[in-house]
């Protein structure tokens, strides 16, 4: 039978030789630990960078006429207080520019709170560009009257499209005006991420 205290008495160097192995494992680990955080760390700013470079600034201008039908509902809490539903014949003045085709005209739904004399503004706008394809956009906003002519503004955001345009992502803000014959005009300004279209992915 192997007596191990006599094997050990025999061997000092041996515990002190496996500590030193162990401990130089554990260093090698680390540093290799290290060095994985480092090289994801640096493909993360890669990715971050490399999406930056694909962001491509948008602006355009918008006409919506005046809203046909408009439904409005009056909330019993307090004068002056409803909601209303409309929708909008638009074209593009100045078209946005994306992937070479521009936006030509298009259908607004949007959702109202009328309160305390300010227009609270949430909207969708469906628009055929002049290849054929559509792009849907969403907007947040104000009209800080309840009667034209007077200022709006908010954010856009860009939500689906078809053909080359699906995954599409972007947005921005856009300022404006609301005519006294409810005509509403919007000034956008943004970017949209080219590689998150499908036209431009490989």
């Amino acid at each position: 039978m192997l007596d191990a205290g006599n094997f050990w008495a025999r061997r000092p160097y041996l515990p002190v030789l496996f500590l030193s192995l162990l401990l130089a494992i554990s260093v090698r680990t680390a540093a290799q630990d290290k060095d994985d955080k480092d090289s994801k760390e640096k493909e993360s700013k890669r990715a971050v960078t490399s999406g930056a470079a694909n962001l491509v600034k948008v602006e355009g201008k918008v006409r919506c006429e005046k809203p046909a039908p408009e439904y409005s509902i009056e909330v019993p809490d307090r004068p002056g207080h409803a909601l209303t539903i409309a929708e909008r014949k638009c074209t593009w003045t100045e078209p946005l520019l994306i992937l070479g085709a521009k936006t030509k005209d298009g259908v607004a739904v949007s959702f109202t709170e009328r309160m305390e004399g300010t227009l609270h503004i949430h909207g969708f706008e469906t628009d055929t560009l002049d290849d054929g394809e559509k792009l849907t956009w969403q907007s947040m906003g104000q009209v800080l009257a309840e009667k034209g002519p007077v200022d709006s503004n908010g954010r856009w955001s860009l939500m689906r499209g078809t053909g080359k345009f699906k995954g599409i992502k972007g947005g921005g803000t856009y300022e404006g005006k609301l005519e006294a014959n409810d005509v509403l005009t919007l000034q956008l300004d943004g970017v949209y991420d080219a590689t998150e279209i499908a036209g431009e992915k490989k």
